[in-house]
């Protein structure tokens, strides 16, 4: 078995996938199969019971014929693999019970010597095996589900060949395999195969969807010619079927493949005639699956889109907030009331996001729409938030400034502070021009751009005098004369473009500043008098000389 499934995934890379579920209790690894390409599952199993190993050859040969068909594109029983397959995976476990099969098949040979004496007492002192139906723990593993299992009649004492079901539910490590991986996979539907007898086992004490599937069971009784088993009239529990319907309350099927054969297993020669009696279940039970799926997504979708009605209301009533009820440069704020309403509905948005992520892109396109306006919303929103928080630093830091001119402050900090000014006013200005609604557009470039850039102009003649100061005194200190006469050039045309432009424009003067300046202006020429006078003093020393 484990050669051919790594035989098959080689040959249909793109379609088969294999791995190892979890180990047998005597460390034999237990194969799960995935056949298609579908986001809706289903699943399939064999040989919960060791004598009834035939289910994994049904197993492993619709693998194969699907797969085959699949690649030929053609019909099983009417039905379209390549379609099917393309909407729904098949997972299959071909065999559950690995060390019962082997026991079963080859005798105490398979297993360590140690165990043996355990083994011939649990068959009731026989070696021969082939009536063996538990695992080689002696547990009877269709007897292990916690579904019933505490009413399950007609139970062995201790471990035997047949009937043990264990102390505890779920308890052997074959079945906790199993129901690890069924929650993993998730499937809509699960078919179980078992030996012998052709009879179909459907239903576990069930009500809500009875209707739903004995249509189903009378489907796959039709198709296989099998008699249909009613709960009712077998309610041992305790089967994976058993558990599978009661805890998922989806549709789970146990057919008996075979004529009836007692306590052993059916002949190789019975398979040719369960293969054409079941061909074509798991490509109905997986059509069935998507359906089931889609129908189950779409009620998903539904309620989904309710729940998206509501929201995207409420990101409709967060624009009073960022336009309706903007009527002047005071209503530039973020009130209490915009910043709950706005984080109720990113928070409800995104936790509803990862819901339809889940769903077929199908349901995802449907509901795009309701996304697209609730994100404009909080688009608009985020970029009004990020334009009044950068004002707001904006207003602050032309105060700065202007405090620092007021107390006649002119230093690099000074300097900084201005060159701040400047930066926060570009972050602020592309802000603004993000705004979509061209009446708030011009109310926030009234309240903060528009006294930030006179100011930053205002103090930009001061802020280049002190710089062009900087550059004279140093060149004083390196003895540079002709390059500090053209900084002192310099200086006295900003000086006389800032009187001019303050004069003409009426801007506002900073006295203590001005004052400041016009002394270091004074200091400079000195010192550049100075140093002349020296120069020419060395100079006549020289000529002299």
């Amino acid at each position: 078995m484990v050669e051919d499934i790594k035989k098959l995934q080689k040959s249909y890379p793109s379609l088969i996938a294999y791995k190892v579920i979890g180990k047998s209790e005597y460390g034999r690894d237990i194969y799960a199969v995935s056949l298609g390409k579908g986001t809706a599952t289903t699943f399939i199993n064999g040989s919960h019971h060791a004598r009834e190993w035939l289910t994994t050859n049904l197993n492993m040969y619709m693998l194969e014929q699907y797969a085959i068909s699949y690649q030929k594109k053609t019909k099983i029983n009417g039905y379209d693999t390549q379609k099917i397959l393309a909407n729904t995976k098949i997972w299959f476990v071909p065999m559950v019970n690995p060390d019962g099969v082997t026991l079963q098949q080859q005798g105490l040979k398979a297993f360590p010597k140690s165990a043996h004496a355990g083994l011939i007492k649990m068959n009731d002192g026989s070696k021969n095996f082939k009536r063996w139906k538990a695992n080689a723990k002696g547990i009877d593993l269709n007897r292990q589900y916690d579904a019933g299992w505490k009413n399950i009649s007609n139970n062995a004492k201790g471990p035997s060949y047949s009937h043990y079901k264990g102390k505890t539910p779920a308890s052997a490590k074959e079945v906790k395999a199993i129901l690890s991986f069924v929650n993993s996979i998730n499937p809509e539907m699960s078919v179980a195969y078992h030996t012998s007898g052709k009879i179909l086992y459907w239903n576990y004490k069930q009500t809500t969807h009875y209707k739903r599937d004995l249509a189903y069971a009378k489907k796959i009784g039709k198709m296989t010619g099998y008699s249909l088993v009613y709960s009712g009239k077998n309610p041992s529990g305790g089967g994976f079927t058993d558990w599978f319907i009661q805890t998922k309350k989806r549709p789970g099927f146990t057919p008996e493949i075979s004529k009836y054969y007692k306590d052993t297993n059916p002949p190789i020669s019975e398979f040719a005639g369960s293969w054409k009696e079941n061909k074509g279940v798991g490509l109905y039970v997986a059509q069935e699956s998507y359906k089931l799926y889609d129908n189950r997504k779409k009620t998903e979708k539904d309620k989904l889109e309710k729940e998206l009605k509501t929201i995207q209301a409420s990101a409709r009533n967060l624009k009073k907030y960022y336009s309706t009820n903007i009527k002047s440069e005071k209503n530039l704020t973020i009130s209490k009331a915009f910043t709950n309403d706005y984080n109720k509905v990113k928070n409800n948005r995104k936790r509803l996001e990862s819901k339809s992520k889940k769903l077929p892109l199908k349901y995802q396109n449907q509901l795009a729409g309701y996304y697209k306006e609730i994100n404009k919303h909080l688009e608009h929103s985020d970029r009004y938030f990020a334009m009044i928080k950068q004002g707001d630093i904006l207003v602050k830091d032309e105060k700065d400034l202007v405090a620092l001119f007021k107390s006649g402050t002119m230093t690099t900090k000074t300097v900084a502070s201005s060159e701040k000014l400047a930066k926060s006013i570009g972050k602020t200005d592309s802000l603004i021009n993000k705004t979509a609604d061209s009446r708030i557009k011009k109310l926030a470039q009234n309240k903060y751009t528009k006294k930030a850039k006179a100011t930053k102009k205002n103090t930009d003649y001061e802020i280049n005098r002190y710089k062009v100061s900087n550059e004279m005194e140093e060149e004083l200190n390196k003895k540079q004369i002709a390059a500090a006469k053209r900084s002192l050039a310099t200086l006295n045309k900003v000086e006389k473009d800032s009187k001019t432009t303050k004069t003409k424009e009426k801007y506002v003067t900073y006295q203590k500043v001005e004052n400041y300046l016009a002394k270091r202006k004074q200091t400079l020429e000195q010192q550049l008098k100075d140093l002349e006078e020296e120069q020419q003093k060395d100079v006549q020393t020289e000529t002299a000389s």
